[in-house]
This record gives structure tokens, C-alpha cells and sequence, in this order.
């Protein structure tokens, strides 16, 4: 989504004549909160692809600043996502995947310091 053309959408529509404050301010909310998850994704996204470096460096040596507990959760996390057995069936539109992201939020909060410490390790090592 490129947030100049939001911007500009919007600036046309405030200075229409005809526009009707309460309708741009319910089309800007409504935006706002896509941009809002589009936002949540990306994060999930972003962690889901740090788990997966973490891991990958950790099992190969090239990083040692991580338990055997949190690499464990972690390979945990990603296999409920990637397997078909969950709590929830994927196949069912949006619960299926919301319990997915349930699980792997909650493993991602847990091992949010873990994260920080992987990403200056490879921001130092780069």
C-alpha cells in the first residue's frame, strides 16, 4: 500500500466541496486500520523470518546466544504453523490461520529479548 497515494487521496476528497467531513473521516479510519494490520502482518512476517534465521544459525554454530529451550518453542512455533494439524483447521477461512497467528504471537512475545539479541548479533556480524 504507498502511502502517497493515501495521502493524496485524501487531501482531494477534504478539499472536494461536496465532501462530507464524517464520510472521509470514516474512509480514513477505515484505512488507518488495514494500514494497522497490514503493519501487524509485516511484524509477524518479519519474526516468523527471524525464527527461521535464528534457528538456522544456531544449529549450523554460527550463533550461540540462544537456549536449546527457545530454539525448541521456536521449531515448535514454526511446525504448527507449517503442518496441517493445528487447534483450528487451516482450510477453515480465517480461524484457521488466526490460530496459527495466536500461537506464534504468543512464542514470539516469549522470545521477543531472544530476537533483539539475535538481530545485534547479526546487525554487529553484517
Amino acid at each position: 500500500m504507498d502511502i502517497d497515494k493515501i495521502i493524496n487521496s485524501y487531501q482531494s476528497k477534504v478539499s472536494a466541496e461536496d465532501a462530507a467531513p464524517e464520510k472521509v473521516a470514516q474512509e480514513k479510519d477505515a484505512t488507518l486500520d488495514k494500514i494497522k494490520n497490514a503493519s501487524a502482518l509485516s511484524s509477524l512476517l518479519d519474526n516468523i523470518r527471524t525464527a527461521y534465521d535464528m534457528i538456522s544459525d544456531s544449529v549450523t554454530g554460527r550463533y550461540k546466544g540462544v537456549s536449546k529451550s527457545t530454539i525448541a518453542l521456536l521449531a515448535g512455533g514454526l511446525a504448527y504453523l507449517a503442518l496441517p494439524v493445528d487447534l483450528v483447521p487451516d482450510f477453515i477461512p480465517v480461524a484457521g490461520w488466526m490460530d496459527d497467528a495466536a500461537v506464534l504471537a504468543w512464542i514470539f512475545k516469549r522470545c521477543a529479548d531472544e530476537f533483539q539479541k539475535y538481530k545485534d548479533f547479526k546487525c554487529a556480524n553484517a
